[in-house]
């Protein structure tokens, strides 16, 4: 079982946390550009296999390659359940036209709309901008685009072991029963 998703980190300085002494003014140091780096990702919780493809754009295209590069990497599975939401190019012609090969092994399940909270592939981008981003200035960006590949080709599949705390399907229930219902 996968969780797919995109994400597109933009060449820009991100602050988000720090030491500041109070009443001071500190300056960043920002970039000029706007570029941003296309990632579609999937993520398998039980062995955090994470593979992904890096396209000029997102879309129907980038979406199948995706779909074939997860069923390429488990040839010894009978099905294979991708669970991702519902972006038009997850269900544009693209990805009928991969789904209906006669092979195919892929099952789609759609999430519910507006709904990013369920997909844990979101707190792993959570954590690579926590790894890559935050707090950081990149001087050109092939060096921002450089550092966010690495974090999926390297330290992704050698750190895995410690994301696994953030990166979970670990929900809170909450039930009515914790709640006065107003009528």
């Amino acid at each position: 079982m996968y969780f797919a998703d995109a994400v597109h980190p933009e060449y820009q300085t991100k602050p988000s946390y720090g030491w500041v002494k109070a009443g001071s003014n500190p300056a960043v140091t920002t970039t000029s550009g706007r570029g941003r780096v296309n990632i579609h990702g999937a993520l398998n919780l039980e062995n955090f296999d994470a593979p992904f493809v890096e396209p000029t754009t997102v879309d129907g295209v980038s979406a199948a390659q995706l779909l074939a590069k997860i069923e390429a990497r488990n040839p010894d599975k009978r099905l294979i359940h991708v669970i991702w939401d519902n972006a038009a190019y997850h269900k544009g012609p693209d990805v009928r036209e991969f789904l209906a090969r006669p092979d195919c092994r892929i099952h789609l399940i759609q999430l519910p709309p507006y709904c990013p909270h369920l997909n844990p592939i979101e707190r792993l981008w959570a954590v690579m901008h926590q790894c890559v981003t935050h707090n950081r200035r990149y001087p050109t960006q092939k060096q921002f685009a450089d550092a966010i590949l690495k974090f999926f080709r390297e330290t992704l599949p050698n750190e895995w072991k410690t994301f696994r705390s953030q990166v979970s399907d670990n929900f809170r229930i909450v039930t009515h029963e914790k709640f006065r219902l107003l009528e």
